[in-house]
């Protein structure tokens, strides 16, 4: 019961996190547009991927401890998780000052490599070295985050998340409007940085979630190996992961320009949102389903686990058709008609969408059972062959190629491989999580689609915005109606007409099937 009502308030959280984040992303692209030129704001684009490449420092030591402190939290007594606390400590300060080093020295390099003009070269070493700062500070004090997580109050995390982007987003345009030009977004990212720390710093403090008095134990080459034989191979998942979500910045910057490097963090913005709309669902959920298989309550496992996926694939479904219909028209009108951004894109990146939220949610899983297997070679494996091909692509077929290549190789390689390991771990047919898993997200769509067809074909004449409404409006009332309906599996249904707030239960009543009464 504390389980369930702590990954809801997880995910109803994490949705309010999406929300703040999408406003200040939005509004401060717009604020970039403002004060930038195009170079400058692809400057910035670009800073977001090389910014994540160094992150790879981590070696997969987050992944591993956030799964780790899991199986210690109830040790508190006797030391074991006070000692395993104190070789974190150890661990993510020493990469914060790598990652600072390394960067540093690196900033010169980078700009060569990527063909940055040579009259941006000053500000481009410049915003790489205090981006890097700041990473390096936010990486050692990560251990207030993974205790908040450890103990399922992702809530907590998603509060401070919500502080920071809001700090972000105030300091942004402050700092804009006295004249900081693009480092703005370096001095902005410190005050977030120091708000969101602080608020999960004073959340593990009053919760007591520290060792008390004398059991924090002492720090052994048994933690530090513990953590490290589970890291090396998140790491190498890493690597992979990497290449293949953060390097289409960087391909296009050096085959296509900074401009068309501008255009795709424009146009991918609202992608990257309901990504993570998505994932939220299981990602807020995976602390709940760790305990589970470390208490080894594998028949609860199962259960939850099929309705989670079953519900993030059908959301996937619902979401990607929405926005597909959407993002075009809201880029146009966003941009004040700066940009454009072909509807073709979206259709491409819809299937994309879907795609990677069955691989986020197979493959996460295999990543929580501590059993990655080959996984930690597939990811780079994918990764290498998709640069490759991206670099042969992209001067051919532009942006469109790029998105085709991420689909061709998903699907070949990490995507393939997670329904089967998913499959194989619970015993039973790959075709069954293949397809079967799939099914209500496919009947979401067939009923979805030929309507949204109907919409656009009739409202082709009409202004932008009012198009934009419509596709809106059908998306949150017809798409919302489907994803209830059909989306969400029939257990679930049933056990949210029992918790559901008594204002939805009318609604709910009449929406879902009378299987769920």
């Amino acid at each position: 019961m504390a389980r369930l009502r702590r990954a809801l308030h997880g995910v109803a959280s994490s949705y309010l996190l999406l929300a703040a984040s999408a406003v200040c992303s939005l509004v401060s692209v717009s604020i970039a547009l403002h004060y930038l030129d195009t170079d400058r704001f692809g400057l910035w684009a670009l800073m977001s991927s090389i910014v994540g490449y160094l992150t790879l420092v981590d070696a997969g030591i987050n992944g591993s401890a956030a799964r780790l402190m899991i199986d210690h939290k109830d040790e508190r007594i006797g030391g074991v998780y006070g000692g395993f606390l104190k070789a974190v400590i150890i661990v993510t300060t020493l990469q914060g000052l790598i990652i600072f080093l390394v960067g540093t020295a690196l900033a010169g390099w980078f700009a060569q490599l990527l063909a940055i003009p040579a009259e941006l070269h000053s500000e481009f070493t410049r915003l790489l070295t205090q981006q890097c700062a700041i990473m390096g500070i936010g990486f050692s004090m990560r251990l207030f985050g993974l205790i908040l997580s450890g103990h399922q109050r992702m809530d907590l995390v998603n509060y401070a998340g919500i502080c920071s982007q809001l700090v972000n987003l105030v300091t942004l345009w402050v700092f804009f409007h006295l004249g900081c030009g693009v480092f703005s977004l370096s001095w902005a990212a410190g005050c977030a940085a120091v708000t969101s720390l602080s608020f999960q710093a004073i959340s593990c403090g009053v919760l007591k979630f520290f060792p008390g008095r004398g059991n924090w134990g002492k720090v052994s080459g048994a933690r530090f190996k513990e953590i490290f034989n589970f890291a090396k191979d998140v790491f190498l998942v890493s690597i992979g992961n990497q290449l293949i979500m953060a390097s289409q910045t960087l391909v296009i910057t050096r085959t296509l320009g900074l401009s068309s490097a501008g255009l795709w963090n424009v146009g991918l913005r609202i992608f990257n949102l309901v990504n993570q709309l998505i994932w939220r669902v299981s990602d807020m959920s995976w602390p709940a389903l760790s305990e589970m298989l470390a208490r080894k309550e594998i028949v609860l496992l199962r259960k939850r686990y099929h309705s989670l996926a079953v519900l993030s694939f059908s959301l996937a479904g619902w979401a990607a058709v929405s926005f597909a219909v959407c993002n075009s028209l809201f880029v146009t009108i966003w941009t004040h008609g700066k940009m454009f951004w072909p509807m073709e894109n979206d259709w491409l990146l819809a299937v994309w969408m879907i795609l990677q939220s069955i691989i986020h949610c197979h493959n996460c899983f295999v990543l929580m059972t501590k059993q990655i297997g080959f996984m930690r070679y597939i990811y780079f494996v994918e990764g290498v062959v998709f640069v490759t091909a991206c670099f042969i692509a992209a001067p051919l077929g532009g942006l469109p190629a790029i998105i085709g290549c991420s689909i061709v190789c998903a699907t070949v390689f990490s995507g393939a491989y997670g329904v089967w390991r998913t499959a194989h771990f619970f015993g039973i047919h790959v075709r069954e999580v293949a397809f079967g898993w799939l099914r209500p997200m496919f009947l979401l769509i067939l009923f979805y689609v030929p309507v949204v067809a109907l919409v656009y074909w009739a409202m082709y004449s009409a202004p932008g915005v009012v198009r934009l409404a419509a596709n809106a409006v059908l998306a949150l009332s017809l798409g919302a109606f489907l994803f209830l309906r059909f989306g969400i599996p029939g257990a679930f249904q049933s056990e949210l007409l029992v918790r559901a707030p008594r204002i939805a239960l009318p609604v709910l009543r009449k929406v879902f099937p009378r299987t769920a009464h």
